[in-house]
């Protein structure tokens, strides 16, 4: 069925690209209305198959954890009783995801990067619509024609949108998700093995590899990264995936596909991360029943029962493809913008974590090679590591320290910490030990840090800062617009503010709530001032003295042209650097 729709999806995409003369042009108003009606139905119709598939599954999953919790006889701790024991026995992690959490919220702003577009849409008519679907969001994921697919990116933020626009809320929800990630690597590695729980020091181990690098202070010290929602949703896929390995539970069964099918429609490559670690490991124990001698087991065939997991998961690819054809290439293909990676660097930057990773996965390939190990579920998930990175690279770059390398990050130290177990695992027994294997911990984790800090070109502390700083000066140089131009109506003056058209704030992003009295754009391409809001709106416009100039969100070498020919003071300065808000009033012309 999968196949056959999107044979004829391709037919429809063939025939656009022969036949183009029939439709209206996609620059006119009829070929907008065209795109935004296809766009629209089509996304409705994937959206409310996709719903239908996931209540579906969740609701197996509830009748099947109904039914394993009557049969079993174990009656596990509460969320919060885990909770406290969690905090009792690691309390100096405790103390860092809190330091880490206050880190991530002070500071932020909505004024920053997309969140300066997305934002505008929540604050807009008079908050009586809390439930509805927010345009900026819908834009930015499932109405794009630039050959992207990514429809539920970002998702998670647009549905706490509906009970909270507060910006510190949507942070403490990025910590939560950044908390969860790391305890569901900590649940993995417990799980991934016959061994002892890991003890306070692997765990204060693992947590400070996450928390401290530049991905993963990029993507989690703001909302606008879809890799924070990917990294949560494919740990909570590889650990029920495990989970139904070491059991055989029906729920566990359920909640793979679950998570696999949102997962693979967060990011356009990270179908990788889903598709490849069951397929790897199916293949791998089919090579390994073959193997086997008849007199020892019977071998199993690749198409048995007994791998129906997997063969539901490796039909993803079609839901995939199929899903891609109608929802992004035909409207891209139709639309001829181009792809989203035109003028891509295509370069690749390794960090000491991708070396440590790759002698890690290189020693425990070669001891499968000699068989000394069996292949499992950490070699799988790391071959799609590396099939991501390869991936990232090929279609933009790969910088090992950028937010988009975060998965494969995530992999990283998940091996490293594997390794660091390996090490510490013999050492059982006596408090002392544990206090040495606690020290050991704080001590290597130090290293690696340390050295992270000096052999890599982008740090975690030095990104950190720079993210606060850019957000600190754009909200301080905002207020300050706003203030100066109140003080000035308050004066019986009239305020009439200049800024360039390349600026993320406008009339409709968050400028409208300034009292001017117009607001006008310098259109580089027209050389030309246009009053985009207020008195004489559309009309080309002359700078006049009294008028203000502000840079708010770009480097001040923006404002250049406008100021050619005009004489101007400063008003107000955020920092001396050339990145820093700026504002200035006109005090006359040069002749």
């Amino acid at each position: 069925m999968l196949t056959m729709i999107s044979t004829m999806g391709l037919g429809l995409w063939a025939w656009i690209q022969q036949y183009r003369h029939f439709l209206p042009t996609p620059d006119s108003k009829a070929g907008r209305a065209l795109q935004h009606q296809y766009q629209g139905t089509a996304h409705d119709i994937w959206l409310i198959l996709l719903l239908i598939v996931a209540g579906y599954l969740i609701s197996k999953i509830y009748i099947s954890q109904q039914k394993e919790a009557e049969e079993s006889k174990h009656n596990s701790k509460g969320a919060v009783q885990s909770c406290l024991q969690f905090i009792r026995n690691n309390p100096i992690t405790t103390v860092i995801f809190a330091a880490y959490t206050v880190a991530m919220i002070a500071g932020t702003t909505y004024l920053y990067k997309d969140m300066v577009g997305w934002y505008a849409d929540l604050v807009d008519g008079y908050f009586l619509d809390n439930f509805s679907l927010k345009g900026s969001f819908i834009r930015e994921t499932m109405r794009r024609t630039d050959y992207r697919f990514f429809p539920l990116a970002h998702q998670d933020i647009h549905i706490l949108s509906w009970f909270s626009i507060q910006i510190k809320t949507w942070m403490l929800f990025s910590a939560a998700e950044l908390i969860g990630t790391v305890l569901l690597c900590i649940k993995f590695l417990n799980n991934l093995e016959k061994q002892d729980q890991a003890r306070a020091g692997t765990i204060l181990f693992i947590t400070s590899l996450l928390l401290i690098h530049p991905s993963t202070g990029t993507a989690f010290f703001h909302v606008i990264y879809c890799e924070r929602m990917l990294c949560l949703v494919f740990m909570l896929y590889i650990n029920a995936y495990l989970d139904h390995s070491r059991t055989g539970h029906l729920s566990s069964f359920y909640s793979t596909l679950l998570w696999a099918l949102i997962g693979i429609f967060i990011k356009d490559i990270s179908i990788l991360l889903f598709v490849i670690p069951p397929t790897s490991l199916w293949i791998a124990d089919v090579i390994h029943q073959r193997r086997q001698t008849p007199h020892e087991t019977q071998s199993v065939s690749p198409f048995s029962p007994h791998y129906r997991l997997e063969h539901w998961i490796c039909s993803l690819p079609l839901v995939f493809i199929c899903s891609y054809i109608f929802l992004a290439l035909i409207p891209s293909s139709y639309a001829a913008e181009g792809a989203y990676n035109n003028g891509a660097s295509y370069y690749i930057f390794l960090d000491l974590r991708f070396y440590l990773f790759a002698l890690v996965a290189a020693s425990r390939a070669i001891a499968i090679a000699k068989e000394r190990i069996r292949f499992n579920f950490l070699d799988a998930i790391n071959i799609a590591a590396f099939a991501y990175a390869i991936s990232l690279s090929c279609v933009y770059e790969f910088d090992s320290t950028s937010y988009l390398a975060l998965p494969f990050q995530l992999i990283a130290s998940i091996n490293i910490a594997w390794a660091w177990i390996q090490l510490t695992k013999k050492k059982k027994g006596q408090i002392i030990k544990h206090k040495k294997e606690f020290l050991g911990a704080i001590i290597a984790s130090t290293t690696i840090l340390t050295t992270d800090h000096m052999t890599s070109k982008n740090t975690f502390i030095a990104n950190i800062v720079e993210q606060k700083t850019e957000q600190l000066y754009i909200q301080s140089t905002y207020e300050k617009l706003d203030e100066i131009t109140r003080k000035i109506r308050e004066e019986g003056n009239h305020a009439n503010i200049i800024i360039h058209e390349q600026s993320r704030l406008s009339a409709y992003r968050h400028l409208n709530r300034i009292p001017y009295r117009a607001l006008i754009e310098y259109i580089p391409s027209k050389e030309q001032f246009i009053i985009k809001d207020g008195e004489n709106k559309g009309k080309i416009y002359s700078p006049m003295r009294g008028d203000l100039v502000a840079n708010l969100d770009k480097s001040i070498d923006l404002i250049d042209p406008i100021l050619e020919n005009l004489e101007t003071e400063i008003i107000y300065r955020h920092n001396p650097t050339k990145k820093t808000g700026l504002i200035l009033k006109i005090t006359g012309t040069k002749r």
